[in-house]
């Protein structure tokens, strides 16, 4: 089958490509587990950590070519039912999606091997790129908003509303958790105008204006973007603040259930983002970090919101899995508003083939701007802050920033 995959850890133009690979059989499956036939695939920032390497202290690749890719939407054609029913059994026929996670990430392929635990059914009239789109970023928002104990009527803050955590996390927080007051930050123009049009109530210019001077008592802050804290002094006293962006602390990761050992330890010790700590204690507010835990709860929260109307998918960009190598430098460019979809040839109505761009093309002009650059470097900072580029082959790194930005 033809899969995006890298050989080896490095710069992604070095080691990327898309190849042929042995498929995925029936025979490879364990208890509770499905084989898939790959409709569409998002790209993440954590996709280019991954290949990079700045996961390998907490998860290395058991071999190359390693499969690009965590979020995933197909059809199911053969399961292996779970030893014990815990949850929803799965059967041939049913569409699905999924943010992989475990010892078998790799969407990017025209079939894939995907847990019952991870994924949800989804609705017949919800599109294959908007169910591929979903998984990381809604489920890091979600969990960030229960971390934070987020109740309705609260005025929350989400930074970098435009990216691909935070498109979600506006719109979850209007509608599903029903809060009073969204805030977010924003470069002025499209990007403003979309946060907007997404629910957000207060859209601050953060090229011209400082979110702590505009903003007070507030009741949770989402720090996408590694400015957490300068968030404490916006919140009420006792309330918190969650990352995804910058150091994880032990903590988070006992939270997913791993048992980080004392090399880990040490690294995280030596990394940690102290200035937040005392920031929060000169607040009186609580700081935690979120390292995401995918899950078939979450996924079903998502997909259901997105097929009943009440969410969308921000798209930035489509492409065949054959361009899979452009679509990896669209995500890595750090200019996507929105999710970065990849299509296999059998998604054949969605989209049309003249839907489907050559962004290296479209986007020449944006790419090539200066004020866009400096833009992305804002508004994606906690996806490619520079504490993830330090820990290629140094510390673990949290997945997700937006776009967690949090396995």
């Amino acid at each position: 089958m033809n899969a995006l995959v890298f050989n080896a850890y490095g710069k992604t133009e070095d080691v990327c490509k898309v190849e042929k690979i042995p498929r995925p059989e029936e025979k490879d499956l364990k208890p509770g587990e499905m084989l898939i036939k790959v409709q569409a695939a998002a790209l993440n920032p954590i996709d280019i950590v991954r290949i990079k390497g700045g996961l390998k202290a907490l998860r290395p690749e058991p071999s190359f070519p390693a499969v690009v890719g965590f979020d995933v939407a197909g059809e199911v054609i053969a399961v292996k039912p779970a030893e014990k029913a815990d949850g929803v059994e799965f059967k041939v026929g049913d569409e699905v999606a999924a943010r992989m996670a475990g010892s078998r990430p790799g969407s990017v392929a025209e079939y894939a091997i995907v847990s019952f635990g991870v994924a949800a059914k989804k609705p017949k009239d919800l599109s294959w790129g908007d169910a591929a789109s979903l998984g990381l970023a809604g489920q890091t928002a979600i969990q960030a908003f229960r971390k934070g104990e987020v109740k309705e009527g609260d005025k929350v803050f989400i930074s970098g509303g435009a990216g691909g955590v935070g498109t979600l996390a506006i719109q979850l927080a209007k509608k599903v958790f029903k809060v009073g007051t969204v805030a977010t930050t924003a470069s002025p123009g499209e990007k403003s105008e979309l946060c907007k049009a997404l629910g957000a109530d207060v859209v601050i210019n953060y090229k011209s204006e400082k979110f702590e001077e505009k903003l007070k008592d507030y009741d949770f802050a989402f720090d996408t973007t590694g400015e957490a804290d300068r968030m404490c002094s916006i919140l009420k006293p006792g309330k918190k603040v969650v990352s995804i962006s910058g150091t994880p602390t032990v903590e988070s990761l006992q939270g997913i259930g791993m048992k980080p050992g004392l090399m880990i330890r040490f690294f995280l010790w030596m990394k940690k983002d102290s200035s937040r700590f005392r920031a929060a204690n000169t607040h009186n507010v609580k700081y935690s970090y979120l390292f995401l835990n995918p899950n078939a709860a979450d996924m079903k929260i998502l997909v259901d919101a997105a097929g009943a109307k009440d969410i969308r998918a921000v798209i930035d960009s489509k492409y065949k899995l054959i361009e899979g190598t452009k679509a990896v430098s669209r995500m890595e460019s750090g200019r996507c508003k929105g999710k970065v979809v990849i299509f296999t040839e059998e998604a054949v109505n969605e989209p049309k083939e003249s839907d489907i761009k050559d962004e290296g093309k479209e986007q020449t002009k944006a790419e090539t701007n200066e004020e866009t650059k400096e833009e992305t470097n804002e508004e994606t900072k906690a996806e490619t802050n520079e504490e993830t580029k330090a820990d290629e082959g140094k510390e673990p790194k949290a997945e997700t920033k937006e776009e967690t930005k949090a396995d």
